[in-house]
């Protein structure tokens, strides 16, 4: 089964980029530019694996974005991809089974390691 993969990022060149190459990895990928964007894109069609989570973003953040979609979609997983070089994944989001592993700073020299990411993910639907 092809994993389903929703890029939330609010530059769209870095989220163009991202789909353009999931895709060529043969995963399916679609990207919103908010959280909120992702929050109605995921309650539409919650039929994702997992979600790139940008955390600096326009509105709600990507914390605030994880912790709202983890309420309606339990089974989602996060990958999280950012600039800021100072981010830590808070405790709470930690037990969500967001781990170090799942976090990539921007820019990423080989996106390889988020395919690599979510390809490690269990499909738990």
């Amino acid at each position: 089964m092809t994993k389903r993969a929703l890029i939330v990022d609010d530059e769209s060149l870095i989220a163009s980029s991202l789909k353009i190459f999931l895709e060529d990895e043969g995963l399916q990928a679609a990207s919103a530019a908010s959280g909120e964007e992702a929050v109605e894109i995921l309650q539409r069609n919650g039929d994702f694996d997992v979600c790139i989570m940008d955390m600096r973003l326009p509105g709600m953040d990507g914390n605030a974005t994880i912790r709202c979609i983890h309420q309606f979609n339990p089974e989602m997983h996060f990958i999280v991809h950012t600039g800021s070089v100072n981010y830590a994944v808070p405790s709470d989001l930690k037990t969500l089974g967001i781990h170090c592993e799942h976090l990539f700073r921007k820019p990423l020299p080989d996106m390889t390691a988020i395919t690599d990411a979510i390809r490690s993910l269990r499909h738990t639907t």
